[in-house]
C-alpha cells in the first residue's frame, strides 16, 4: 500500500510508475510491449492516468487492456476503497508456471473467450516439459529469411533451368507474389479463426492453439509470432500441388516462389508490427494500429497484415482510432 503523503511523482517517473486513483502501477516490464509503443506511455509516467486510461473520449481502451493492467498494480493509496480485480465467472485459466500445451485443451467451451483476452508475460510461455520439444515451439524472426530466401532463389533458378525465359519467370513470379496477398487473407480469416468451431474437442483446441490461438493469447511473445519452418513447409507443399493443377511444372515452381516471397514479407511485417515501437513509414504505422486493433478490440474484423486490400474487397474493414485524442484545454 502506498500512503498519500509518500507518493513522490518524480521518483515514480524514474521507476516507470503510473498512478490511477486509487491504484499505483509499475509498468517498467510493459513499456516495450505496449501495443502502441513505449512513446505513448512515456509522457504519462509518474502522472495520474485516470482520464487517459478510462475516458473513451480520450482513447478507447479494450476490456483486455483493463484486465492486463491489473498485472502491474503494485499498491493502493491508503484510505482508498479496495476494488477487486475483475473475475471472469466460471472461466478456467492456465497455470503459466507449468507447460501450457497439455492444459489448453481443457478450456473446452471457454477456449474462444479465453484466448481473446490477451496477456503479456515477463518471459515466453513454456509449451512442453521436454527441452527438446520446447526448442521446436520457439521460432526467432530471423529464421524466416535465413531458411526461405535461399529456397526462393533456388526455385527461381530452377524454373529458368526448366525452360522459362527471365521475363516469363519474372511475370509469373509477380503473379504468385500478388496471389499471396489473397492467400494471407483467406488463411487468416477462414483457417486461423476457426476459434469457435474447435471447442468441441480437446485435440482440435490444442491444434488450433499451436497454429494461431497462442498468438491471440500471447500477442507480444516474440518466440511464437512467426511460423515455424516445418509448418510453412507443409503449407508450401500443399499450395505447390494446388498450383500444379493449373500450371505446368516450370510455371508452378516460379509461381510458388513468388508466393513464398510474399509469405516471407508477411511474417517479417507481422513481427515488425508487434515489436517495432513507432514504425518509420506511414503505411506500417497505419497497419500497426490496424492489426493491434484486431488483437485487442475485434478479432472478427481486420484480417489484413501487409495491407487492407482484401478487407476492403470482402467488407471486413476494422474501424481504427490511430492515436489518442488530444485533451482539450
Amino acid at each position: 500500500v502506498v500512503k498519500d503523503g509518500e507518493v513522490d511523482f518524480q521518483a515514480m517517473a524514474v521507476r516507470e510508475r503510473m498512478l490511477s486513483r486509487p491504484q499505483v502501477f509499475d509498468v517498467s516490464k510493459f513499456l516495450k510491449e505496449h501495443p502502441g509503443g513505449s512513446t505513448i506511455v512515456l509522457p504519462h509516467l509518474g502522472t495520474d492516468i485516470t482520464e487517459v486510461f478510462s475516458n473513451d473520449d480520450v482513447h478507447v481502451h479494450s476490456k483486455a487492456a483493463h484486465s492486463m493492467m491489473q498485472r502491474y498494480r503494485i499498491g493502493i493509496l491508503s484510505g482508498a476503497k479496495r476494488k477487486a480485480a475483475p473475475q471472469h465467472q466460471g472461466m478456467k485459466a492456465l497455470d503459466f508456471s507449468k507447460p501450457i500445451i497439455m492444459q489448453i485443451g481443457h478450456l473446452g467451451n471457454n477456449y474462444n473467450d479465453f484466448i481473446h483476452r490477451p496477456q503479456v508475460l515477463d518471459e515466453p510461455a513454456r509449451f512442453f516439459e521436454s527441452d527438446f520439444l520446447e526448442i521446436f515451439s520457439r521460432t526467432p524472426w530471423y529464421v524466416v529469411p535465413l531458411v526461405w530466401l535461399p529456397v526462393i532463389t533456388g526455385m527461381v533458378l530452377l524454373s529458368l533451368k526448366m525452360g522459362l525465359t527471365p521475363l516469363g519467370a519474372g511475370l509469373i513470379f509477380l503473379g504468385g507474389l500478388f496471389t499471396w496477398t489473397l492467400i494471407e487473407y483467406v488463411l487468416h480469416r477462414f483457417l486461423f479463426h476457426l476459434d469457435e468451431w474447435v471447442q468441441f474437442n480437446y485435440w482440435a483446441i490444442t491444434l488450433h492453439f499451436l497454429i494461431h490461438g497462442v498468438h491471440h493469447l500471447l500477442p507480444m511473445d516474440p518466440m511464437r509470432l512467426v511460423f515455424p519452418p516445418i509448418l510453412t513447409f507443409i503449407l508450401l507443399l500443399g499450395f505447390y500441388n494446388l498450383f500444379r493443377v493449373f500450371l505446368d511444372t516450370p510455371e508452378a515452381v516460379s509461381f510458388t516462389a513468388g508466393g513464398l516471397l510474399g509469405y516471407v514479407g508477411y511474417d517479417l511485417t507481422h513481427y515488425y508490427l508487434h515489436h517495432s515501437g513507432t514504425p518509420f513509414l506511414s503505411h506500417f504505422s497505419s497497419m500497426k494500429s490496424y492489426h493491434l486493433a484486431h488483437h485487442y478490440k475485434n478479432p472478427l474484423l481486420g484480417y489484413g497484415i501487409t495491407s487492407k486490400l482484401w478487407d476492403y474487397v470482402f467488407d471486413t474493414m476494422l474501424p481504427v482510432e490511430d492515436k489518442p485524442k488530444e485533451k482539450s484545454s
